[in-house]
């Protein structure tokens, strides 16, 4: 599941998660639209955030 996906299925928005990653909104926005990769801290926050829904590969898929 990409991270637009699993945003939208859980009605939660860039900032709201970004706050919960404790990073800036501007690099959840450069993830979701495919200008940046996230770093290792921060895909292991995101797995454990999204419980599992959204790995690591799901970035290389691209943003839809």
């Amino acid at each position: 599941m990409t991270l637009n996906e699993w945003l939208a299925n859980n009605n939660t928005s860039p900032e709201s998660f970004a706050a919960s990653l404790r990073v800036s909104r501007g690099a959840v926005l450069k993830w979701l639209s495919g200008e940046r990769f996230p770093r290792k801290g921060a895909l292991a926050k995101i797995l454990r955030v999204t419980n599992g829904q959204v790995t690591a590969n799901d970035f290389l898929i691209g943003p839809k």
